[in-house]
């Protein structure tokens, strides 16, 4: 999908929130009854939205050493808003940082490739890329993923999100488990070295709608972001399993929970994952993660999935 196609989402029409709408119907003495509720898709979103996310935010302190990892649970992370007639969007963090970026003006640096599926827009010393995820090469209809980078002198922060068109109370389901296929995008950093997870990691999640939680796996594989002739013929980076329990959150979509190396693990990294469940009856999920060890070794990253 090009950058102009991913725009799309947020051109002119209805400012209805998320365009999510609900009705209910009845009458004629007949017992009333209220139908499911209609889901917009990202592709068709028009006019001003602003979404909110669950999301991972961490720092860099002078080069590769990355700091204060934390997950914010969804509706407590980024907010991202979208004017349509200004053709800009804007970025708000939890602690108030914001950033503005605009489409018209901002130009990709030189040696920049964005990825299939994603626009990156750049403007005052930050990075905005908005994606839409695959699974089994199949984009989702209702999650997406974002990544903002806000540098500094000293300091610069990140942040991933996952957003989208949220699955609403009414609509989550109350019995029942489901498992769902996923994808794994991320990075591991590693006495400076930097990896790509994206191509050799897997990962499980399934929830239990009855019980209100979830569970998930990772087992985690990256290649070098900037192979040399010799890490190109070897085979990925090995960065272990882990495994995580979490809750979802009455009345709403969210859910959060807590990542742990398995017993066979000899890398003791402990984490966080926050994200939320997206389009009917919990059709998609995304959450963000971190993993990190304090000794020279950092995972972040977003799982994403489908029924």
């Amino acid at each position: 999908m090009r950058s102009s196609e991913m725009k799309r989402w947020f051109l002119a029409g209805s400012a209805t929130m998320l365009g999510l709408l609900l009705s209910g119907c009845g009458g004629g003495g007949g017992v009333a009854s209220t139908p499911p509720p209609t889901y917009t898709r990202l592709a068709d979103l028009r006019g001003n939205q602003t979404f909110q996310s669950a999301g991972m935010h961490f720092k860099s302190i002078i080069g590769d050493q990355f700091t204060d990892h934390s997950v914010q649970k969804y509706g407590a992370g980024v907010t991202i808003a979208y004017n349509a007639a200004a053709d800009s969007y804007t970025l708000t963090a939890p602690d108030g940082t914001t950033d503005t970026f605009s489409s018209s003006t901002s130009t990709p640096p030189s040696g920049y490739s964005p990825q299939p599926h994603q626009l990156a827009l750049f403007k005052n010393d930050a990075v905005l890329g908005i994606e839409t995820p695959l699974v089994n090469g199949v984009a989702l209809n209702y999650t997406a993923l974002a990544s903002w980078s806000h540098f500094n002198v000293n300091e610069s922060s990140y942040y991933n999100a996952i957003l989208g068109v949220p699955t609403i109370a009414s609509d989550m389901p109350r019995s029942g488990t489901a498992n769902y296929q996923t994808n794994v995008i991320g990075s591991a950093f590693l006495n400076s070295s930097s990896y790509d997870l994206s191509a050799a990691s897997t990962a499980t999640f399934s929830a239990d709608f009855a019980a209100g939680t979830v569970a998930t796996t990772l087992r985690l594989a990256g290649t070098p972001f900037t192979p040399t002739p010799m890490s190109a013929a070897r085979p990925p980076v090995d960065f272990s399993s882990y495994s995580g329990t979490g809750t979802i959150a009455a009345g709403g979509p969210a859910f959060s929970g807590t990542l742990a190396h398995t017993p066979d693990n000899p890398i003791p990294l402990t984490g966080e994952f926050a994200g939320a469940f997206f389009g009917p009856q919990a059709k998609e999920m995304g959450y963000s993660f971190y993993l990190f060890s304090g000794g020279g070794l950092s995972i972040q990253g977003a799982v994403v999935g489908t029924k």
